[in-house]
């Protein structure tokens, strides 16, 4: 820990020195580029995940392979949402619906309106399973 603060000091010092010493003005540049991020985009400062209202939505992780849980019992017109942890790309497919090919670390989202059980898989990995029921 001391190493990281002693570089980020380290840092600090030799963009300071620039600014003030050279035609090279590092920390108008870092200024510059902070305020061109959009950080909306980024989702850094919110944690969605965690304060999914469960009467609202319900999140299903794909991690390791998997569904966290593979087996969910919700009330109709909650929306669920399948967000990909794992390092591979895949898929939700159930019977007349799917989600297409989604990306690690991307989402895809539906809301079940109709009461039944929904059985889904990943047409990449047809051994990973889950199952709704749609109350």
């Amino acid at each position: 820990m001391k190493k990281i603060i002693f570089f980020i000091i380290i840092v600090l010092v030799a963009g300071w020195v620039l600014q003030n010493y050279t035609s090279f003005k590092a920390i108008d540049y870092a200024k510059d580029y902070w305020q061109k991020i959009d950080w909306s985009k980024l989702n850094i400062f919110s944690d969605d995940k965690a304060t999914a209202d469960p009467e609202k939505q319900l999140n299903i992780f794909i991690r390791d392979g998997k569904f966290v849980p593979n087996l969910s019992a919700v009330n109709a017109g909650i929306k669920i949402t399948w967000l990909n942890e794992d390092t591979k790309a895949h898929t939700i497919t159930g019977e007349g619906w799917g989600s297409g090919e989604i990306a690690p670390n991307k989402a895809y989202s539906k809301t079940f309106d109709v009461a039944g059980d929904y059985k889904y898989h990943c047409s990449l990995y047809p051994s990973l399973t889950g199952e709704i029921i749609v109350r």
